[in-house]
């Protein structure tokens, strides 16, 4: 999962550029400078591959870029290196389980699970799991079946512009949206071989960061604020200090947060300055669990609920909405207080909500 960097932040929104295909352009005055070594940072492999079959991985740089010539060791002995485009295909191993895999010096490793081939599979290309929410800065994944090991043999298209895909299985795709694709409710479409199982909405989203204060002196305080473009709904988002020598992030280095929802659509947390210097930290989203209901969209209809709610309704839509907020996993105790609430048939707007939410948990 990609990081948004913000260094030196300013009050100004601090845009991350996604480096989307295999290398970086060299400007006039850099080309005379001698090549810098590009470090791999992150191995990118489908969550699930298939046993026996082909799958695609990919090689990015500490500064997100594809990778070409990084060579790949997989537990076991296989090695592959990532050609021109960053990406390497490889054969699974015939053996269910998990899968690990090394960057050369075995400093950089990531794991995948190896599933059997099931005995039936539905024609054509099917999607199971889709992220109910994307970060734009960020590698999301599809989970499905009738994909391809070969990532170039996957087509994908978000907003009408071409996403790649970074790896592929015959189970699952990884996918980074072009830099231009705009935020907001979006048309995710797949096609491989020519066959698509129709569009997936999906909700894209770019998060913008920005300081009250440039550089922060010993014991000066600023706030950090990250703001969602694209939703109005409440998402969770980590803040991770990369420098905690030169700033203080209130209680710990890695905070999670969940954005206050609506039009002004943020999270904040404080900074406190220990000594001079340039400053880092990253911000990421935390994706919704795949295979969950929508647990926000049900809450904002209970919320439109509760403002309608009879008299002694208002208390029960209230500890419904409270647990969704508390833990949105607990999802079946939720969906047992609406159930119970519906056989009371409540009626008119009231009772419509009410049954909205209650099938958004069933996840219909």
């Amino acid at each position: 999962m990609r990081e948004l960097r913000v260094q030196r932040l300013t009050q100004r929104s601090c845009a991350f550029v996604v480096l989307f295909f295999c290398a970086l352009a060299m400007s006039a005055g850099a080309a005379a400078q001698a090549p810098q070594p590009r470090t791999a940072a992150t191995i990118v492999l489908p969550p699930r591959v298939v046993a026996g079959q082909q799958a695609t991985l990919a090689v990015l740089d500490t500064q997100g870029a594809l990778l070409p010539g990084a060579e790949v060791e997989f537990e076991g002995g296989q090695r592959v290196t990532t050609d021109a485009t960053g990406r390497a295909t490889f054969t699974v191993p015939e053996q269910a389980g998990v899968l690990l895999a090394l960057a050369a010096g075995g400093k950089v490793k990531a794991s995948t699970r190896v599933i059997l081939t099931p005995a039936t599979l539905p024609d054509g290309v099917q999607v199971a799991d889709v992220p109910q929410v994307i970060s734009l800065h960020e590698p999301f994944s599809v989970a499905g079946t009738g994909f391809r090991g070969e990532a170039d043999a996957a087509r994908v298209w978000l907003r009408e512009q071409p996403a790649l895909v970074l790896a592929a299985s015959p189970a699952s795709l990884v996918i980074q949206a072009a830099p231009s694709t705009a935020p907001g409710t979006a048309q995710l479409v797949i096609e491989v071989g020519g066959r698509s199982p129709g569009p997936q909405t999906v909700t894209l989203v770019a998060l913008e960061v920005a300081a009250e204060k440039q550089q922060l002196a010993p014991k000066a305080k600023a706030k950090l604020t990250v703001h969602v473009r694209g939703s109005e709904q409440r998402l969770e988002v980590e803040f991770r200090n990369l420098t905690p020598e030169i700033v203080k992030m209130e209680d710990s280095d890695v905070l999670r947060r969940t954005t206050r929802g609506g039009v002004e659509n943020s999270a904040e947390v404080q900074l406190e300055g220990r000594r001079d210097g340039e400053f880092s930290v990253s911000v990421r989203l935390i994706p919704l669990a795949l295979g969950l209901p929508d647990t926000e969209a049900a809450r904002q209809k209970l919320v439109a609920a509760r403002k309608l709610a009879p008299v002694g309704w208002h208390y029960r839509v209230s500890s419904v909405i409270d647990r969704l907020e508390r833990n949105p996993q607990d999802v079946l105790k939720a969906r047992d207080e609406l159930e119970k609430m519906l056989a009371e048939k409540p009626t008119g707007e009231f009772g419509r909500l009410l049954e909205a939410a209650w099938l958004i948990l069933l996840k219909r």
